[in-house]
């Protein structure tokens, strides 16, 4: 263990002035570490220290003239939590030592048998697991609150549900027998076309709490042929933008065992990501070509590159590629990658992405054509 450069900050609790001056006697003769020693005589005291310096540990005496037993150590816990304490006492008693663990002590000693290389020891292993402590309280904590937000968006997805198709239900009603005036009509189309979004957002919310909260997506493989898939996402992609140019290029064998709804997903996310990122007067180039025993699908656009330091969380959820004036008209939630990511996984596949100035944003899904060599 690596010696610190700094001295030990330590705040000695003992009521008893001549085992306060054997204990830091004892601390000096150790030339290793340094320490720093605020030495006071009463727990009240002691808890206003800790509350007020910067420690990196406490001993404490068990018997001091405002404090006596266990109850010390959780009064000087509260006053500072993530200080690691050491408990000093005059008993050697083994079953008073593991209740003061549990109390949470990161060491007991008992003062007749304590040496300079004892003590600094038992304090410097104190301090690590402490630190190691409070590291796992944290990582627990931070795994419980993302699985409280997942669990939240889970229940608010399924429930905006209903109220949501109630709407897109009644304007489709409206536009088709409502005999409108057409200001009336633009209006309800307006309706139709902001639900049919807020759907889409909810479905990626949906997908996302599911592979979160499930461990994947689940997918039903059947035969199909991926080239379809890509003429219908562009085919439909055309209608919604009439005014980009899409080239689309197949080649080789387009069968597989794939499921057809969660790759038309795939697809649909990372073409229309490629519109919404890409300039209005050029292309975005969709294809797909054999691979070994698979099957690689391309994206391609010449918008601004995703920035270098963005690039590896490219494909985590809630992160967007590029901040741009196109960008800012995006209406989604950040998941579109994210969910293309997994569906590639799920199907034992690959989703990658390179991004330059020069030759723009290209994505490659790699889909095994079989289950049997998704391992």
């Amino acid at each position: 263990m690596a010696l610190p450069e700094q001295p030990l900050r330590l705040l000695l609790v003992e009521d008893n002035p001549g085992d306060a001056r054997l204990i830091q006697e004892e601390l000096r003769e150790v030339p290793s570490v340094r320490f720093e020693v605020v030495h006071v005589l009463r727990l009240a005291e002691a808890e206003r220290v800790a509350r007020e310096a910067k420690l990196d540990a406490v001993l404490l005496d068990l018997s001091l003239p405002d404090g006596h037993g266990l109850g010390n150590i959780s009064r000087l816990l509260q006053a500072a939590p993530v200080v690691p304490l050491v408990v000093l006492t005059g008993t050697d008693d083994e079953q008073l030592a593991v209740q003061a663990v549990h109390q949470g002590a990161q060491d007991y000693l008992v003062k007749g048998q304590v040496t300079g290389p004892l003590l600094v020891r038992a304090l410097r292993y104190a301090i690590e697991r402490k630190r190691v402590e409070e590291g796992l309280k944290r990582e627990e904590s931070q795994q419980q609150t993302a699985l409280f937000r997942e669990q939240f968006l889970a229940i608010l997805g399924h429930d905006l549900r209903n109220p949501l198709s109630a709407i897109s239900g009644n304007a489709g009603l409206l536009l088709r027998y409502g005999g409108l005036t057409e200001p009336q009509r633009k209006a309800v189309n307006r309706i139709s076309i902001s639900s049919d979004r807020m759907a889409r957002m909810i479905n990626d919310l949906l997908d996302f709490t599911r592979a979160r909260l499930g461990g994947g997506y689940p997918v039903n493989r059947a035969r199909m042929n991926v080239h379809d898939v890509l003429r219908q996402v562009v085919e439909e992609l055309e209608v919604a933008h009439p005014q980009r140019r899409f080239e689309l290029s197949l080649a080789g064998n387009g069968w597989g065992d794939w499921d057809a709804d969660r790759i038309a997903q795939a697809a649909s996310n990372l073409v229309g990501n490629a519109v919404q990122y890409s300039p209005e007067d050029s292309p975005v180039k969709v294809s797909a070509q054999d691979e070994g025993e698979g099957i690689c699908v391309q994206v391609h656009n010449l918008g601004l590159p995703i920035p270098a330091g963005r690039l590896p969380h490219i494909f985590d959820p809630f992160v967007r590629g590029v901040e741009g004036t196109r960008s800012t008209a995006r209406t989604g939630l950040g998941l579109g990658l994210y969910i293309t990511h997994e569906i590639a996984r799920a199907h034992g596949g690959t989703l990658r992405v390179t991004s330059t100035e020069a030759d723009g944003t290209r994505f490659w899904m790699n889909l095994p054509r079989h289950a049997t060599t998704a391992a």
